[in-house]
């Protein structure tokens, strides 16, 4: 036998053995499809639980706006793994409040306890949107317990909307203050010898500090210590008037806190009840006990009535909703990702059917803290594009809706925000980082030859001074543009744009004192603006989801079904960490064309 025999037949064997082993994959994803499919039908097909008595609001995890993931998906995990507390859950917050509207006029329903020891948290926007259907529901005369083990602020903020709240006896409520930190890496970028090229126009757009400094900027602590303080104030303020005692008594200055924590031993709960943050100390037996309504309906259990289908309703005008949630960027909607593919995509299928679907207006929701200048421009283009077909837009900010939030906004007819908004952070940037000094300290060098100092540029090599110019001229230019549409959009000059932006961030009640937002008010209430625009009233809400593929939204679901890894818990448990993941992880989502960025990242990490 040749040798050129023995290699077709080797060859033969390793292209017979690749072919099954390829098939035995595709057998067994078939056979995963399947057995997810059936899992989710048999969850579907087990008794509806009886829809009666004290409603139990257990949030686990976050509330976002719009979560890509469904409820089926998490009560299938728990079918799986067994029930577990899932920290990193996420909770729709329209789907919350529609329940608790629906609860409130439900005769079933008859109280509510409000368990919310596994509720990570919310932006302070959302809370008071959830505070506002808690109080709806108190108006309904049906009364509000609240208990818990230890009220984070978020916990506590919802737990002050109670008639009484329950603490336990070795309990605490840990409500302090405000906080925005941020990692910095100069140091460690020059310990690595990476070369940092940053571009940027504001005097307080921050968002490149942590990689060309060690510390924050005295002008960013300014005028973070500004908006920060603001937005505490709101808080107390709001849990006073819940709590119907005064600022001072509830959250006294930590050395009046501490010496009241002395008096008591230093027993939490004691100063808790002391200082009226509480009303009763108690064990989860002896408010069980207490209860009248023993028989309690999990908010995850309570289910929403579908909307009868008449034959009117199909004729109803519409008002669409779309969602920008998270960091601006090109492609899909993921996770803390606004893809601009699917937004633009869901704009340019309402632009094209506002007839056949009676569209008569769109409500933007935004809650992000901008990305790339590319993104941001699609999306506000579209949006541009479908008011020329005289169809109100108005945006509904959120939690934050700061640089290129704030950019596409400007496409509206109206703004409104909330009090606790993070608005603003009108300024442009660019970061390039290079690694030629780190390549050389290994013995690894780049050079060759090109037509033009423009040309040929590698992350491996220096940036020719050419290069720098021409991209802080881009970026400048990009901060014209941006000034320019707020001015347009607002009705100012750009000298008074110029003024209130240089990167500087606003609380949404100072916004609108400048200019920046037409209203206070929250989702509702762009609803209500976008109907008035519209002149319609007899109306339904049509909330928008991308269309999306098969493969990636089972993908999506799937992850949401496994069980954390070690390093998601490690992110969970230590902010910093968190941080740092959600730094790092910049690089990988900043990929525009023109390395353009209107991103405000210091304003978004407040605890």
């Amino acid at each position: 036998m040749s040798t050129l025999s023995v290699i077709k037949s080797i060859w033969k064997i390793i292209n017979f053995i690749r072919e099954i082993f390829l098939n035995l994959i595709f057998l067994i994803i078939i056979i995963l499809i399947f057995s997810v499919i059936t899992l989710i039908k048999e969850t579907q097909k087990q008794e509806i639980v009886p829809q009666y008595g004290a409603l139990v609001l257990d949030i686990e995890g976050i509330i976002v706006d719009n979560t890509l993931y469904s409820d089926e998906i998490y009560a299938l995990q728990n079918k799986i793994y067994g029930k577990k507390i899932n920290s990193s859950r996420e909770n729709s917050l329209f789907e919350l409040t529609q329940k608790i509207a629906q609860a409130a006029n439900d005769p079933k329903i008859t109280s509510m306890v409000l368990k919310l020891d596994n509720f990570v948290g919310a932006d302070m926007s959302a809370l008071q949107y959830m505070g506002k259907y808690l109080a709806k529901f108190s108006e309904a005369n049906k009364p509000i317990y609240a208990f818990g083990s230890s009220f984070n602020q978020s916990q506590y903020y919802l737990a002050s909307y109670a008639d009484k709240i329950y603490l336990t006896p070795i309990g605490a409520v840990n409500v302090y203050g405000l906080a925005a930190n941020n990692l910095y890496y100069k140091t460690l970028l020059d310990n690595l010898k990476i070369n940092t090229h940053v571009f940027r126009v504001g005097t307080y757009k921050s968002a490149i500090e942590p990689f060309i400094r060690n510390d924050m900027s005295e002008e960013a602590k300014s005028n973070t210590t500004r908006w920060l303080t603001l937005m505490w104030n709101n808080y107390l303020d709001d849990i006073s008037t819940q709590r119907k005692k005064t600022n001072t008594q509830l959250v006294p200055a930590p050395d009046t806190m501490l010496a009241n924590l002395k008096a008591a031993n230093g027993n939490m709960a004691q100063y808790a009840i002391s200082n009226g943050l509480v009303d009763v100390i108690a064990s989860n037996y002896q408010f069980e006990s207490e209860l009248t309504q023993k028989h309690q309906l999990s908010i995850y259990d309570y289910q929403l009535k579908s909307k009868d289908k008449e034959p009117d309703n199909d004729n109803k005008p519409l008002i669409a909703v779309v969602f920008v949630n998270g960091t601006i960027s090109d492609g899909e909607n993921s996770s803390n990702i606004a893809g601009s593919q699917d937004i633009v995509e869901q704009l340019r299928n309402i632009r094209k059917n506002l007839t056949k679907h009676n569209i008569q207006a769109v409500v933007l929701r935004v809650n992000s803290p901008g990305g790339s200048v590319d993104a941001s421009e699609a999306i506000r283009s579209e949006l541009d594009a479908l008011r020329s077909y005289k169809i109100p837009v108005v945006v509904s900010m959120g939690g934050m809706a700061a640089s290129g939030g704030y950019w596409i906004s400007t496409a509206s007819d109206y703004i409104i925000a909330s009090p606790n908004t993070i608005t603003g952070s009108i300024g442009i940037f660019g970061i390039i980082p290079t690694f030629e000094k780190s390549l050389s300290h290994i013995g690894v060098y780049s050079d060759g030859v090109a037509t033009s100092p423009l040309a040929g540029n590698s992350s491996t090599q220096e940036l020719p001074s050419e290069m720098n110019q021409l991209i802080q001229m881009n970026i400048d230019n990009g901060y014209q543009t941006f000034i320019s549409l707020v001015a347009n959009a607002r009705n100012m000059t750009t000298e008074q744009v110029d003024k209130i932006g240089q990167g500087q961030v606003w609380l949404g009640s100072e916004a609108n004192k400048i200019g920046l937002v037409d209203k206070l008010g929250d989702f509702d209430d762009a609803i209500e603006t976008a109907a008035t625009l519209a002149h319609i009233t007899d109306y339904e809400i049509d909330w928008q989801k991308p269309n999306g593929n098969w493969f990636n939204a089972f993908y999506s679901n799937m992850i949401a079904m496994l069980p954390q890894s070690t390093a998601e818990i490690v992110f969970e448990q230590l902010p910093e960490a968190k941080q740092l993941k959600q730094q790092v992880s910049l690089w990988n989502k900043f990929h525009d064309s023109q390395n353009r960025y209107i991103y405000c990242l210091n304003c978004a990490d407040v605890r």
